[in-house]
């Protein structure tokens, strides 16, 4: 992936090619550009994977033609995009380049600008959409979590226990090989602070400790993935006492 200024595609003929000679050279048809066509239209961005675009450009006597994307609601941005792929037979100029999660949903427009040997410049630009489409993420949840002693001396250890599970369509199941963070909140505090973290083993059970500090209360946290949703679990209150 590499940045494009401005979502700039741009791509030239040698002059060479488009040279005419005597009387061809004063009777050749005059510059002129057209956008004939944005596939697929509309461009739909599935869960956060490239979606790969196709446009068509037909010009008569042009040199360079440029193609710019730019939301209809916005200014031109830069685009991450694979190296483009320009391809140019006789009229047809063909541009293929990608949109990803990071393009707004809504109304664009692609503009091209064809150019002559002379500089002259010509203009079409057509409107087409975008659409940001995200898979719908399993539910879960984190069961049967405990944190134990419910009083312990500072400095020695809490032992957090639970199970994460996702919502299928035959009931609840246990989730594997994810990871659950454990949180802490000190009495009197508003604030949540990471405590340990562990990964799910069979059947979603997962095993914690951290060390014991100060009183406070203790939740498991997951934080979900492409497919799962995040979720918590209750809390649960360690009372820290000095030795």
């Amino acid at each position: 992936m590499r940045r494009i200024a401005v979502g700039l595609l741009s791509a030239a003929v040698s002059g060479s090619l488009l040279l005419a000679t005597g009387t061809a050279s004063a009777e050749r048809t005059a510059l002129s550009v057209c956008i004939d066509s944005v596939n697929p239209n509309p461009v739909v961005v599935k869960d956060g994977q490239d979606t790969g675009v196709t446009v068509e450009v037909r010009t008569t006597e042009a040199a360079r033609v440029e193609l710019k994307f730019k939301p209809v609601s916005g200014r031109f941005r830069a685009q991450d995009v694979n190296t483009p792929k320009v391809m140019h037979e006789g009229d047809l100029w063909r541009f293929i380049t990608s949109f990803d999660e990071n393009d707004s949903e809504g109304r664009w427009v692609a503009i091209a600008d064809a150019y002559d040997k002379d500089g002259r410049k010509v203009t079409d630009q057509v409107n087409f959409s975008v659409k940001q489409e995200q898979q719908e993420k399993t539910e879960t949840r984190l069961t049967g979590f405990r944190a134990g002693p419910a009083s312990v001396g500072k400095g020695r250890w809490v032992y957090f226990t639970g199970r994460l599970q996702a919502d299928e369509d035959r009931g609840w199941r246990g989730v594997e090989d994810e990871e659950v963070a454990i949180y802490f909140r000190a009495r009197g505090s508003s604030s949540w602070k990471w405590a340990t973290s562990a990964d799910t083993e069979r059947r979603g059970r997962f095993e914690a400790r951290a060390r014991a500090l100060r009183s406070g209360e203790y939740r498991a946290v997951y934080e979900g993935n492409r497919d799962l949703d995040e979720s918590d679990s209750r809390s649960a209150w360690i009372r820290v006492w000095r030795r």
